[in-house]
């Protein structure tokens, strides 16, 4: 049962890829590599740094964030916030005026949990698109 948990989130981290791509108007196709962690890459590129996943690699995330950036008019604003007294870590949240309010929280990586915000944030617009 673990592995398939495993396996929907997987696809569920992947439909989200596919819908911030489209939201950037970032064009990637399925990797053909054997590492999970790199299901895309950019389209028309090969090699180590053709592999698109702003989940795990914070360059992508910063490109990614930069592109929404520029869609202000969408009223999408990514918020990183300080713990409050008793909290055991700093929490990451997507305020998306438009869209409704993502919120995460991460224990123990703020860096994984502000890709993740950066993702979503995209992938609600591609959604929306």
């Amino acid at each position: 049962m673990p592995e398939e948990m495993n396996q929907d989130a997987a696809a569920a981290d992947r439909a989200l890829l596919v819908l911030a791509a489209r939201s950037a108007r970032i064009e990637i196709e399925s990797c053909t590599c054997s590492d999970p962690k790199w299901p895309y890459r950019l389209a028309g590129k090969s090699g180590v740094r053709a592999h698109w996943n702003p989940l795990i690699n914070d360059g992508d995330a910063l490109r990614l964030a930069v592109v929404m950036g520029r869609m202000e008019r969408l009223g999408v604003a990514i918020h990183i916030v300080e713990p409050y007294d008793g909290d055991t870590g700093p929490y990451t949240y997507v305020d998306a005026e438009k869209f409704g309010e993502h919120t995460m929280y991460h224990h123990s990586d703020p860096f994984a949990a502000t890709r993740r915000a950066i993702v979503e944030a995209a992938a609600e617009i591609g959604r929306r698109s």
